[in-house]
């Protein structure tokens, strides 16, 4: 959209669409994201490697680092609350770090 979106327009959306809709303005959509240099790699863990990940390190889904919802990648990937994603950091000082986040 170039512009705005009505509170009754994304009613509307929500009402009538078994799916859910994203609306995005046409500015956060002319850069991907995920290709810039300085974006770590974002993966999204299955149910299944969630649990293993939460039973591993005997953690609560809470006490997870968080991601809102409103983050430009939770958006990009269409997330939803209680996802996990693996974040991947990689530069010429540290070789690779990893964590782990929950969307809220």
């Amino acid at each position: 959209m170039q512009g705005r979106i009505t509170a009754q327009a994304r009613q509307h959306l929500s009402d009538n669409f078994p799916f859910k809709v994203q609306t995005f303005q046409i500015t956060d959509l002319l850069v991907n994201i995920t290709k810039h240099v300085l974006k770590p790699k974002h993966e999204i863990l299955t149910p299944e490697e969630k649990h293993k990940l939460l039973k591993k390190y005997n953690l609560e889904e809470k006490q997870l680092p968080r991601m809102l919802e409103t983050d430009a990648v939770a958006r990009y990937y269409g997330l939803g609350r209680g996802q996990v994603v693996k974040v991947t950091y990689s530069s010429d000082v540290t070789e690779s770090h990893v964590t782990y986040r929950c969307v809220m």
